[in-house]
Order: C-alpha cells, then structure tokens, then sequence
C-alpha cells in the first residue's frame, strides 16, 4: 500500500519549509516590533468549548474535527487561535492588561479541500484584550500593512462594523432572531455572487431590501436608512473613527469601508476586516469580540484581533520568495581516512556560529561539489593529508572558483569570508 498524505493536509519538504518559515518570521517581526508577546496553547480542546453558542456558532460545528479520547471525554481539534485565547482569558484571570499576544500555530477545519483551501494550515494571530479604544484596531491593520508591504504583496484592506452590519438588517426590516442567518447569506455573496444570496435569503423568509444598500456600499445612505428607523448608529461612529485614524498616519489608502464584511464567525461584536490581495483571495481577517471571554466563564473584557493564513501567503508568494540556503560551508574528506580530521574541522566551523555539512555519503569530491551546487551552499572545504599535516586549507566559492588559503589557526577570520 502506497501511503499519502490524510486529505487537505500537506507535507512542506524543505525548500518550501524554508519558504513558509520565511513568511512566519516576517509576521513575528511585525507583530514584536508593536509590542505583542508570544503565547502557546494545546491543538486539543474541550469539544464544549469549541461548539459553545456564541463561539465558532452552529456553521463550524460540522467542520471540527471530534473524537473521543480513552476517558471518554470528547475533544476537538482547534478551529482557530482566537477561541483558546478566550479560554486563557477568561481562566487566567490576574493577567496585566492591556494583554497583546500573538501566536503562530497549526488549526483544523473539516471543511471541503479546494485550491488555496486546506483542512491542517497554519495561522498568524495577534489579539488585544482589554481595551475598547479604536486605536486597537488601527495598530492591528497597521501590523497587517507593514507585513504585506514587506512580503512585497499588491493587497487592500477592508473594514465593517457587525453592529452596523446589524442595525442596517434590522432598519431593512430583518428581524433580529434571523440576524445570523442573514449574514451567513451575505457572507457567501463574494464566493458565489449576490444572485446566491438573494436566494438564501428569500428561502430563509428575510427581506431582501438590504442587499441593495450593500451593493451600493454608500455608508452616507446607509447610515440616513438607520437613522430614519432611530437606530444605533455606534458602528458608523466606529468606522468613521478607524478611517479618520488611519487618515491621520497616511494609510487610508489602503484600507476601505465595505458594508457588505460580515465574517463568518458568531463572535464578533464590532468592527471586522479582511486583507485581501489585490488579485487574489483574502488572506487574513479578523475583529472585535467583547462577549466571548465572559461566554466561557471569564469577566467582562473586551478584545479585538486578526489572523492570517500563512499557507494562503505562501501560496501567493512562493514564486517569489528567494531560498538563501542555510548552510555556508559543506567539509569534504578525500576519503574516509579522514573523516575524524574533517569532523574536527567541521565542528570548530559550526561553534563560529557557520551553518556547516559534511559529507556524509563517502562520495569523491566532484559528487560533493555537484551536491552543495545543487543544493546552494556557496562554499566548500577539502580535506585531505595535505591539509591536515599543514594545518591550513583552500576555502572554495563555487559560483566563481576562487580559493582563499586559511590556516586552522586563523579559523576566527573565515566568518568574514563567507559572509552574504
């Protein structure tokens, strides 16, 4: 039997490793340069808490992965990073606030394997919890553009709120126990197009006046239509406010208003956004959630906070991202007489700090030399008889063939040698 991979799930050889390591330490950088502090949490939780109502909501129930452990307790597997953060929040509770983590770990959804779609991906998440000042939101879309404009990607950022996702609905004569369900409909209107959500709509017995104002996406007349009603207008506040910050720092060029951004997810209380590609799809997204922490037992902290798909990234930008090999210097013995006078060698090179390979395949030289090209290792030493009875040998640069003669006692300068 020829085993492969559990279906939606991937193997990263290195080379594309390398490449989604490239685009994780990218998003740690950003998210530690504003001040947000590491935080790990089990792949493993209570399948109650995953499925709790006003948490990932009667949609993602059925794209959990459960199973029942030897105790017979039931468990999932995590469908996003934002959940077990909630659970931290609300068990923890002498944590200093504000609290700004961030966490890039590995999430499961049972969910129909598409192209861009995986059912194991990695996710890059930053939260703040604690505070309702919109300024959050502003550092959290002003990490997201600094990240794509560093990977060198053509994207733009839109912005909502849910409570004026909600009001709109209800001024639309939605009424407000099918509120979820309306914007499930809306939801899928960017994947399969308005006439789809129409439809659902209809079938689910909702008004369909709303969609008009949401095509339109004219926050001056939607906000008129909420008013008429008399209304909360609190989320247009939040989305003028957001604008008018991001306006002030010169990136709201960047970033719009796009009423039809309901996110998927129960959970969300306020304003929402995505970071989409420019040609492309969405590739994080995110919100404000101020219930969730006090659904699972916790006090009353308000929190905000985005995601990226690291495997959407990298899918976009695999192409592009350039490999520079890890390892500098591959040590080669002329033969296995001298592998311990190599090894030697090779070790003192490895405590400078130098990534450093050996052979260890017992090759000749010249298949050594056609391996380290093939793999991109710039440099390579010989060492034989020669070498060892005079304690000095030939550093080459493959690419152009120089040699530069060094005497082990002199190991310390090899460092600017090979430096990129």
């Amino acid at each position: 039997m020829a085993y492969q991979t559990v279906r939606g799930m991937q193997d990263f050889l290195p080379e594309r490793a390398r490449k989604k390591k490239y685009i994780e330490r990218v998003c740690r950088e950003a998210f530690e340069k504003y001040g947000f502090s590491p935080l790990e949490t089990p792949v493993v939780e209570d399948l109650e808490l995953l499925t709790a109502k006003g948490s990932g909501g009667a949609a993602i129930e059925n794209e959990i992965y459960c199973f029942e452990d030897k105790g017979g307790r039931k468990l999932g597997l995590r469908f996003d990073l934002t959940v077990p953060l909630s659970r931290v929040a609300a068990t923890n509770r002498n944590i200093r606030l504000p609290f700004k983590r961030y966490q890039i770990g590995t999430v499961y959804r049972y969910d129909r394997p598409q192209a861009k779609r995986y059912r194991e991906f990695t996710q890059a998440d930053i939260d703040i919890i604690g505070s309702r000042s919109t300024v959050c939101e502003f550092e959290l879309i002003a990490v997201s553009i600094e990240i794509m404009q560093r990977l060198g990607l053509k994207f733009y950022i839109i912005i909502n709120s849910r409570s004026l996702l909600e009001n709109l609905a209800l001024a639309c004569g939605v009424p407000k126990e099918k509120l979820v369900e309306c914007f499930r409909a809306i939801d899928k209107a960017e994947k399969m197009g308005w006439e789809e959500s129409e439809k659902e709509l209809k079938a689910a017995g909702i008004d369909i006046s709303i969609i008009g104002f949401l095509k339109e996406n004219n926050l001056e007349k939607a906000e008129k239509k909420v008013k008429e009603k008399s209304l909360d207008l609190k989320g247009f506040s939040e989305v003028k406010e957001l604008l008018g910050l991001l306006k002030e720092q010169k990136l709201d060029k960047l970033v719009k208003a796009e009423l039809s951004l309901a996110r998927g997810l129960e959970y969300y209380t306020g304003l929402v956004f995505e970071v989409k590609l420019e040609k492309g799809p969405s590739v994080g997204g995110g919100g404000r959630y101020d219930d969730l922490i006090r659904l699972y037992g916790g006090q009353d902290l308000p929190a905000t906070g985005i995601s990226f798909g690291i495997e959407r990234l990298l899918d976009s930008l695999e192409e592009k991202i350039p490999i520079v090999p890890e390892t500098r210097v591959l040590v080669v013995p002329v033969n296995k007489a001298f592998n311990s006078g190599a090894l030697d060698l090779a070790q003192k090179i490895r405590t400078l700090g130098i990534s450093t390979e050996m052979d260890l395949m017992e090759k000749g030289i010249g298949k050594n030399i056609e391996y380290a090209d093939k793999k991109g290792i710039p440099f390579a030493i010989v060492v034989g008889e020669r070498e060892l009875k005079e304690r000095k040998f030939k550093l080459k640069e493959l690419k152009t063939g120089k040699e530069t003669e060094l005497a082990f006692a002199d190991l310390g300068k090899l460092k600017e040698l090979i430096k990129d």
